[in-house]
């Protein structure tokens, strides 16, 4: 799975400087990273887009509970499954 995932990360990192050239100072790169793999690539993204690094934080903290997605019944699940089950955010970017 982390070779997968390295991947996906090299693939984007090659496609992102084409969109850079043209997006400049207006790239927003908003991310959610309960675990903080989305996290690091988001920064990668950052740095060769140059632009602003935003994280969306929920209102309520997950605990590993809520993101065990083999479990139907957690939060993280019912989340995904049902767009009108989405949390509160902390704040919205400017």
């Amino acid at each position: 799975m982390k070779v997968k995932g390295m991947i996906m990360v090299v693939i984007m990192m090659l496609c992102i400087p084409i969109n850079a050239q043209t997006q400049s100072d207006k790239t927003l790169v908003a991310y959610f990273s309960a675990t903080g793999t989305t996290e690091k690539a988001a920064k990668l993204i950052v740095e060769v887009t140059g632009g602003t690094l935003y994280e969306i934080q929920p209102e309520k903290e997950y605990v590993t509970a809520d993101l065990d997605w083999h479990d139907k019944s957690s939060r993280s699940s019912v989340e995904m499954s049902d767009a009108k089950s989405r949390p509160a955010l902390k704040s919205k970017p400017e």
